[in-house]
């Protein structure tokens, strides 16, 4: 028998008091990027909290309404946990701040980044996200070049055509249909606006996650007719329906 070490990146959630206003920071983050959580390892840290057991029960009980699933808390000795609850979690080493991406238009409120552009088409900037000028509802939005890893592309009121691939660990989010010109290796959210009519196609489906109005499925799921190979994605009947494009 051969064990073998694999290292991920977790998202640690340090809650705060009172939990009203946090949980209410969290729904702000969830509405802007739905699919920032989704089949992601969360650490919850209530390290210095002294929190009783209780506290920590309506704590998960918050996240899990979320859809946020705790792998771990870290903070907390094993014997205090109740059964059924994340198990204890420590060590780790911090990395980077993880950005949260900012929503469509909010270059209206606020400063835009130095290499944010202002032409008709949406592009990339140099930071985590990519920002697109606000168009006309239902209007589409075409991203140029490709998504890079760490980026974002948001755009919850319309389609999203990208003219490339998108890299492993970047997200499109689109409130109609998401069309990938290129290899689809990142995470596809498309429909977040509850369109079930939404698709997602791809000339190669090497995707980490995609979900249409709420229904995702991750890449263990899809079958070898669709994997690598070119495919579109629909809602249908509660169930997300992968089929090869010829």
């Amino acid at each position: 028998m051969k064990f073998k070490g694999k290292s991920f990146i977790a998202i640690v959630l340090k809650p705060e008091i009172p939990a009203e206003d946090w949980f209410a920071e969290l729904d702000r983050i969830i509405s802007r990027s739905p699919g920032f959580f989704i089949d992601r390892p969360i650490i919850l840290d209530v390290r210095g909290t002294k929190m009783p057991i209780e506290d920590l029960e309506v704590l998960l009980a918050g996240l899990n309404e979320r859809s946020i699933r705790v792998m771990g808390i870290d903070g907390i000795a094993g014997t205090r946990l109740k059964p059924g609850m994340p198990p204890s979690f420590g060590g780790g080493r911090l990395t980077a701040d993880v950005e949260v991406p900012e929503p469509v238009g909010a270059a209206d409120t606020q400063p835009k980044p130095a290499a944010a552009k202002t032409e008709p088409e949406a592009t990339i900037t140099s930071d985590d996200v990519a920002e697109a000028p606000v168009p006309r509802d239902g209007q589409s939005i075409v991203i140029s070049e490709p998504v890079r890893s760490g980026q974002s592309v948001m755009h919850p009121e319309g389609d999203v055509t990208i003219l490339g691939s998108v890299s492993s660990g970047a997200e499109v989010i689109a409130g109609g249909s998401i069309h990938v010109y290129g290899a689809l290796r990142g995470r596809a959210l498309a429909g977040v606006a509850g369109d079930d009519n939404a698709r997602i196609f791809c000339t190669k489906l090497d995707a980490e996650l995609v979900s249409i109005n709420g229904l995702y499925q991750i890449a263990d799921d899809f079958t070898g007719d669709v994997l690598n190979k070119p495919a579109q994605i629909r809602f249908e009947n509660e169930k997300l329906i992968f089929e090869p494009l010829t």
